[in-house]
Formats: structure tokens, sequence, C-alpha cells
């Protein structure tokens, strides 16, 4: 409960100081908590129909997709994609120093700021936004969904024991499979949200381990001349307009600053107004895509992508790729638009 003296005294100082900009810290206070929601458990993917979805599929569409209220007694659930351990109990679950090394060692995704790591138990916040299911305990891939999700601001990722096939008395504490579960969330999160341990489906025990959650940093600011930034789930693949692009490494002198994309843009319609084309046109830079690449979760530099026409998010699908031992990854991607 809030405290109705302290509620009292705040509205006496609002009205001794009119500030009509001052945050009416009274109506705050009135306001109801925000309802707190905990992501199912046992599930393989769960996006609910009152938010956008990512604009992706999750991981595990090709296994058969389970009903939250309809289970078949004893039917066979989805392996997953973890080691269990020996004994197969809750307690060694939580015991392996595997997982906790996972969890532990997990690179923090670029773009994003660490809100806790290795904990036993999941989120438990407000404005939740689903569920995947990865193939391993990848952050960069939980962080790539959260890009993708227009409003997402943080993520969980952790590893849940789950039953392999549905418990039933036919069927009692069967053996487990164990999931990489990451959920996102449209809100920021806090360490003393992590108050979902699990619990039990019929007689089997559910537990969570190697829990991390990450806030995503603020935007990039406002450059004048152009509007934006706007928010991309990756980088922009447009089908026209591309006028190239320039990479500067970062360094300690350089380092993720979209005006630099700016002024490459600016440049470049400098550079075309001077080597028009026979018949005196040239191409003008009125958009660009400013991102971060990163090698193996380490990143590389600045990326500037110039084009001659302004494209929507719809058209960032460029979410990385593996070339060989490299994992290159797309991060802070952000748009801007050259102002009328």
């Amino acid at each position: 409960m809030r405290s109705v003296i302290i509620a009292s005294a705040l509205m006496r100082l609002a009205v001794a100081i009119p500030t009509p900009q001052a945050i009416d810290w009274p109506a705050v206070i009135a306001a109801p908590d925000p309802v707190l929601v905990t992501a199912p458990l046992d599930v393989e993917s769960n996006i609910p129909k009152k938010v956008a979805p990512a604009p992706i599929k999750p991981i595990t569409t090709d296994l058969p997709k389970r009903s939250l209220k309809e289970r078949d007694a004893c039917s066979p659930q989805p392996s997953g994609s973890g080691p269990v351990p020996s004994p197969d109990t809750a307690d060694a679950f939580l015991a392996d120093s595997d997982f906790s090394a996972s969890a532990s060692s997990a690179p923090t995704p670029d773009g994003y700021s660490v809100v806790f790591t290795n904990k036993q138990a999941s989120l438990s916040a407000s404005n939740y936004m689903g569920l995947y299911t990865l193939d391993s305990y990848d952050t960069l891939t939980c962080a790539s969904k959260c890009d993708q999700a227009a409003g997402c601001s943080a993520f969980n990722l952790y590893i849940e024991r789950d039953p392999s096939v549905d418990p039933a008395s036919a069927c009692p504490n069967p053996p487990s499979t164990t999931n990489y579960k990451c959920t996102l969330w449209g809100a920021p999160v806090a360490v003393q949200e992590a108050t979902n341990s699990g619990g039990y489906r019929n007689d089997f025990h559910i537990v969570i381990t190697g829990s991390n959650a990450y806030n995503k940093d603020a935007p990039p600011p406002a450059i004048s001349g152009f509007s934006g930034p706007q928010e991309l789930g990756g980088s922009i693949n447009a089908p026209s307009g591309y006028l190239g692009y320039q990479f500067f490494p970062f360094s300690q002198s350089q380092g993720y600053d979209p005006a630099t994309c700016a002024s490459a843009c600016t440049q470049q319609t400098n550079y075309n107004s001077q080597h028009p084309g026979s018949d005196g046109s040239f191409q003008t830079c009125v958009f660009f895509n400013a991102y971060v690449v990163s090698d193996n979760a380490i990143p590389q530099g600045l990326y500037c992508a110039l084009y001659s026409q302004a494209w929507d998010r719809s058209y960032a699908t460029n979410y990385g790729q593996v070339r060989g031992s490299d994992r290159f990854t797309v991060s802070r991607s952000y748009s801007y638009t050259l102002a009328p």
C-alpha cells in the first residue's frame, strides 16, 4: 500500500509550486499498479494476440503445436535442445554447473545492458510480448527477436526443466527435457521482477535456472536536418534506391554515432551533384540506415547504408549471417530521413 500521508504532502507541494510541466506525482501514485504477467511454463511459443508479434517465425515452428489448455495424458512432448542432468531431478537441474556456466559466460548483445545473470527464476513483469523456444542458450538470437518486435524493450533468456510426456497417473513424474526459453518485454525490467521459479504440472516439478535479463539501450538522438530515428529490426534490404555504404571501424575517436552517417549522406549528395550524368541529373541521398556490425558478438564498427529514397521497417530484414566460423550480427539499427 502507498502512504496516504506521502500522497497528501505531494499534493500540497504541487499546489504550492504550480509548474505546468512538472510530473503530477499524486496522479501517478493514485493510478492502479501495473499488472504483472508471467510467461507460461512448458510451452514452445506464445505470442499474445493483444501485442503485435515479432515479424519472424518461432524457431520451433517445425514442432507440433500444443494448446495451453488441452493436453493428452502421457502424450510425448517436443524434445528440448538442452542436456538432461543425471540424476534426472529438479535439484540436480538447479545445481548443474554447465547451465550456470552458459548463463555466466553468455555475451551481452550490443545495444543492451545486463539487468541480472544466472538467476533461478524468470521474469514476472508488465508488458509481456511473447515467448520463443531456442535451439541453444543464445543471447544474440534472443536479442534479435527483441529487435524485430516493435516496442520490445527487454528480454529474458533462461533454461527450463519440462516433462518429456504429459504427466498423468499412468505416467507419474516422467523423465524431463531441457528447453532454452526467450521471452520479450515491452518495458524495461528489474532484478526484483525475477520471481517465477517454476511450479508443478501434476507431480512433475518444473524449475528454471540460468536466467539472464537485458534492457535495450536508449535510442540515438535526433539529427538536425533529418527526421528520426526510426528503430528497425535489422538492416534495410531494399529493392531500389541503394547508393552504397561507408563503414567506420570503432576506435578511440570513432564510436556509434549516426551523425557520422548523416555527414556521409550529405557528402554523397554533394559528390553526386559535382559528377552528374550526361543529362545533368544526379541522385540525392535522402535516407540512411545506421547500425553496428558485430563479429562473434564483438562490435566491429558503424555501418552507414545510403539511399535515394526512404524505406520503412518492413524492409529491415537483414539480421546477420554466418560465414565459416564467423557469426555476423546487426544491432542498434536506426534510420533517418532527410527533412523537407
